[in-house]
């Protein structure tokens, strides 16, 4: 690892006057689990480190009074794991943020330092994507939001410009029986990176078990997660028998455009996909009709 200036700034101002000030030259560090790695193998080698963990707007966790969740992008994954309300209103989203390396690591790794270092394999994202998140992104120029849908652009790759910052993640609120769960296969039991994620939310009518909508998420099967749409719409005004759970699984394997490596053929990723997805839908209807 190479030398570098460090800073620590209090502010949003001071952190985005940094990252004007350096653009290429500049990475910043929220929790370090991903930065500090890749510094380490040399994969990045930035002359200023800009650690933005201190910054209040950054770590922020607020509800609003429809359910809308609001939370900074230095908001750590053991918060998210552990945090009743979430457990609550987006199990999936407590559940994808456990299965995020291990506890050492969910203390320090963050939602937006996940998001932004834009692995495949990432859990976080697939949730997101499946809560119909968005973000928002502040620049010495001002703030825009983006689709969580529209944040990746390809492996390691998103549309924050070099002096831009990832400030907030936003989920909307005012669903009402609604139900979300998130499963990943890994090797080993912990501690490894997906082969093939699914987040799935599932809202029912009143009042019955027919399905009202239905997103669906997969992760660490093409560059960027991705929604099976097919599959939603498959399941809208349906209720969830064994046959209709099958074909949406059928569906979404065929969304899924994963590649062969040394974890995984491409074959093996697409069955998983049918089988994880018919187990997340069975799960979030669990939920769902619990409400």
């Amino acid at each position: 690892m190479r030398d570098f200036q460090y800073h620590a700034p209090a502010t949003l101002d001071e952190a985005l006057d940094l990252l004007s000030q350096h653009r290429e030259s500049a990475r910043v560090l929220a929790g370090g689990t991903d930065l500090v790695l890749m510094m380490t193998d040399r994969v990045v080698a930035p002359d200023h480190v800009i650690d933005v963990k201190n910054i209040s707007e950054l770590t922020r966790l607020e509800w609003s009074d429809d359910g809308a969740l609001a939370m900074g992008a230095a908001t750590s994954f053991r918060r998210l794991e552990t945090s009743p309300e979430v457990r609550d209103h987006h199990p999936g989203l407590a559940e994808a943020a456990g299965e995020v390396g291990s506890w050492q690591i969910r203390n320090l790794g963050t939602v937006g330092g996940n998001l932004c270092t834009a692995s495949p394999s990432a859990e976080i994202a697939p949730i997101l994507l499946a809560l119909d998140a968005e973000v928002e992104i502040a620049g010495k120029r001002g703030r825009r939001s983006v689709p969580i849908g529209q944040f990746h652009t390809g492996v390691r790759r998103t549309v924050l410009e070099p002096d831009e910052l990832l400030l907030e993640i936003r989920i909307p609120g005012g669903r009402g029986r609604a139900g979300s769960h998130y499963l990943k296969l890994k090797e080993r039991q912990k501690m490894d990176i997906a082969f093939v994620g699914v987040a799935t939310v599932l809202e029912l009518e009143a009042g019955d078990g027919v399905v009202k909508s239905a997103r669906i998420a997969l992760g660490a099967v093409a560059p960027t997660p991705i929604r099976a749409e097919e599959a939603e719409s498959s399941l809208r005004g349906k209720q969830l028998s064994d046959d209709v759970l099958a074909e949406a699984g059928r569906l979404a394997a065929q969304a899924a455009k994963p590649i062969s490596d040394v974890r995984a053929s491409a074959d093996y990723r697409r069955e998983m996909v049918n089988v994880l997805t018919q187990r997340t839908l069975r799960q979030a209807l669990h939920v769902a009709q619990s409400r």
